[in-house]
C-alpha cells in the first residue's frame, strides 16, 4: 500500500495541512523547527500506535486543542484502497473522546494495523544504532517484530507489564513490605513470556544476518565491499542454556528456553532481591554486530558503522514487506545530512526499488545529484505547500 493522500488536524504545530506524496520519493523542505518531523512523526503514530518522539499522546495535540486527527489514504497497484484514521485526546478532554484507531471507519487494534500498511522510519540518531546502548538495538528489533506479528506484538506489551510488575515486588520486599513468597507467581510469567520474546528476536536476528551480507555490499563503496559482517544475539541466561547454539539460527523449542530461564532466574534470586529489580530476561539483552570478527562499536569506522546501520534498514525494510505483507513506506528524516553523497545516493536507490519513501530535509543541497526534478513540499510558519521541482 502506498501513501496518497495525509490529513492532519491540531497535530503538535499544524491546525490543518494536506500532502500528497508521490509514488516514488517525496521531499519535504524547510528550516529546523518548521514542522518537517511533525509529518513523519503523523505517518509513524497513525501506523504503529505510538510516537517516537513525544512522552505522551497528549503531547501530540495542538495547543489548547481537544484532540488531534491523522487520517492516511492509501492504495495498492490493484486499486484496493484503504483509510486509516487516528485520534489522539488532549490531557484535559472529557473522557468521552478516548484514542482510538480506525481502518475504512471500523475499530482496530493498534498492532493489527500491520495488516494494512507498515512503514520504517529512518532518524539521525539511529548513526548510533551500533554505539549507543543496547535498549536501541532492542528497540530496532521490537519494532521490526511488533509490526510483522501480531502475537509478538502482545508479547513484548504482556512482558513490560510482567517485568513493571515484577520489579514493584522486588522493591517492596528490599523494603521488607512484602515478602518472596509472592515471586513465584512472576518468575513463571517472566519464564514463558520471556522465551517467546526471545524466540521471536532469535528468528529475526536469523532473517537479518542471512541478508545483511548482500546489503551492506550494495551500499558499501568499493573498497568496503566483501566484508565479513556477522550478526548475534547476546542474551542474559548465560550458562543456564548449555545447548545454546554457537551461531544465529532459528529459534530452539519455547519448554528449552522456558527452562533456561527458570534456571538463571533461581541463580541469581538474591542478587535480585539485594537490587530490587529484574536482572534477567529479553529487557537485558542485545544485539552483537561484528565487522571481521571484531566488535563494530569499538573497531568499526564511522563510515563502515554507517554502511552497516543502512544495511539494517534496508533489511528492515525486506522484512517487513515480505510473505505478501504490505510494502512499507519509508520515512527518512533529514539523514541525508549525516551522510556522505556515496552512501546517500545508493542507499536512496535501493529503497525506491523497494517503494514509496518519504525524505525531510533542512538543506536541499545535501539531496543525491541524481535526484533532482523530484516534488518538494515546504514547511513553514506552520503550513504546507506545494513547491516548484527542484532543476
Amino acid at each position: 500500500m502506498r501513501l496518497t493522500r495525509l490529513l492532519l488536524e491540531d497535530f503538535r504545530s499544524y491546525a490543518s495541512a494536506e500532502l500528497h506524496p508521490e509514488p516514488g520519493l517525496t521531499i519535504v523542505a524547510g528550516p529546523n523547527g518548521a514542522g518537517k518531523t511533525n509529518l513523519l512523526e503523523a505517518v509513524f503514530v497513525a501506523v504503529t500506535g505510538r510516537s517516537h518522539r513525544a512522552g505522551s499522546d497528549a503531547e501530540l495535540v495542538r495547543h489548547s486543542r481537544p484532540f488531534a486527527r491523522v487520517r492516511l489514504d492509501l492504495s495498492d497497484p490493484q486499486g484496493v484502497t484503504a483509510r486509516v484514521e487516528l485520534l489522539v485526546p488532549a490531557e484535559d478532554t472529557p473522557p468521552e473522546i478516548r484514542k482510538r484507531v480506525t481502518v475504512n471507519g471500523l475499530p482496530r487494534r493498534a498492532s493489527a494495523i500491520g495488516d494494512t500498511v507498515r512503514v520504517v522510519l529512518f532518524r539521525p540518531e539511529e548513526m548510533l544504532l551500533l554505539v549507543g546502548a543496547p535498549s536501541e538495538r532492542r528497540r530496532f528489533m521490537d519494532a521490526i517484530l511488533a509490526q510483522r506479528h501480531r502475537a509478538a506484538a502482545r508479547d513484548l506489551a504482556e512482558l513490560s507489564r510482567v517485568l513493571a510488575q515484577r520489579n514493584a515486588l522486588l522493591r517492596a520486599i528490599r523494603r521488607e513490605e512484602a515478602t518472596p513468597d509472592g515471586l513465584s507467581f512472576w518468575d513463571e510469567q517472566l519464564a514463558v513470556v520471556g522465551a517467546r520474546v526471545l524466540a521471536a528476536r532469535l528468528n529475526l536476528v536469523a532473517e537479518l544476518a542471512a541478508r545483511i551480507p548482500a546489503l551492506h555490499d550494495a551500499v558499501a563503496p568499493a573498497d568496503e565491499q566483501g566484508e565479513q559482517v556477522r550478526l548475534s544475539y547476546a542474551d542474559t541466561l548465560k550458562n543456564a542454556w548449555p545447548e545454546r547454539p554457537a551461531a544465529s539460527g532459528p529459534a530452539p523449542p519455547p519448554d528449552e528456553l522456558e527452562a533456561a530461564y527458570r534456571r538463571r532466574i533461581s541463580e541469581v534470586r538474591e542478587k535480585e532481591l539485594w537490587n530490587g529489580v529484574s536482572l534477567v530476561g529479553p529487557h537485558r539483552d542485545d544485539l552483537r554486530v561484528e565487522l571481521a570478527g571484531r566488535e563494530v562499536a569499538t573497531h568499526a569506522s564511522r563510515g563502515q558503522q554507517r554502511t552497516i546501520i543502512l544495511a539494517l534498514k534496508l533489511a528492515e525494510t525486506d522484512l517487513l514487506g515480505a510473505d505478501d505483507a504490505p510494502t512499507p513506506i519509508v520515512l527518512l528524516d533529514d539523514v541525508f545530512s549525516e551522510l556522505d553523497s556515496d552512501r546517500s545516493d545508493r542507499s536512496l536507490s535501493l529503497l525506491l526499488e523497494r517503494g514509496q519513501v518519504l525524505v525531510t530535509m533542512a538543506d536541499l543541497a545535501t539531496l543525491p545529484a541524481g535526484r533532482r526534478g523530484v516534488t518538494i513540499w515546504e514547511v513553514g510558519e506552520g503550513r504546507l505547500s506545494q513547491a516548484p521541482r527542484v532543476a
